[in-house]
């Protein structure tokens, strides 16, 4: 057996059991180094490998990926959609946030890195998940292709497809931006459905999302999650700067 499967299977391994533990815990920290585990399993079964074997490698890790956050949602009975939160103080690499309810309320002077579910909070309305490691590895492999911060949405455009084209994960990727309303069109290498990825997104798609939140410095939540012919399709909303929620 190549040193490489051995490798994978052991971060995917400890990457679930560490995320878990943190589940379990509540332990902010543990969560995000167990998702971190889990992606990257995925990403050194990429190395070198063929085409097929490439796509059948990520797609194995991400559906366990998607498999143990769909469950913690359900579990926790949550309603809402994502919402993308840039970089600020509290939050140097940015965040993802998943309201209680659809009609919900955010105020992000309460969060932090070591935040996981938000209960300490005035209403209901403010209370749910926090996740801030997902698509945060990518968004930084967008930032050395530009070599520079992303700081515009044609940046992210650009490098996110190049990055994503380079590594298999997708073939292309189109962004359109209306004044608050943006348009996403991504056309995947692995498996993608509204099903698995309509309420939280995978890695790939919320790395994407993510870098909109720190191109434009808005909150960015997601509207529609739609499989197209042409790909997939997100349609997401600016929400407005940190500093306009807190």
């Amino acid at each position: 057996m190549e040193l490489k499967y051995i490798v994978s299977a052991a971060l995917g391994v400890s990457g679930g059991l560490i995320a878990l533990k943190g589940f379990l815990d509540a332990n902010q920290s543990y969560i995000n180094l167990g998702i971190a585990g889990l992606f990257l399993s995925a990403v050194v079964l990429i190395l070198k490998s063929s085409k097929y074997v490439k796509k059948d490698a990520v797609d194995v890790m991400l559906n366990s990926y998607k498999g143990f956050l769909k469950n913690l949602l359900n579990n926790l009975k949550l309603e809402g959609k994502a919402v993308y939160i840039p970089p600020y103080e509290n939050l140097p690499k940015g965040g993802v946030f998943v309201p209680l309810y659809e009609e919900f309320d955010l105020d992000p002077a309460r969060l932090d890195e070591n935040t996981f579910f938000l209960t300490d909070v005035p209403s209901e309305r403010s209370m749910g998940l926090l996740i801030t490691s997902l698509g945060t590895d990518l968004l930084e492999k967008y930032e050395e292709h530009l070599e520079a911060p992303i700081t515009s949405v044609p940046e992210v455009e650009s490098s996110a497809g190049s990055v994503l084209k380079a590594l298999g994960l997708a073939e292309r990727v189109y962004i359109e931006e209306n004044d608050e309303n943006i348009r996403v069109i991504v056309s995947p290498e692995v498996s993608c459905s509204p099903e698995e990825c309509g309420k939280v997104q995978c890695p790939i798609c919320a790395s994407i999302l993510l870098s909109l939140a720190k191109a434009t410095d808005n909150l960015i939540g997601v509207e529609s999650f739609e499989k197209k012919d042409y790909g997939i399709e997100i349609k997401a909303k600016k929400l407005g700067g940190v500093r306009e929620w807190m």
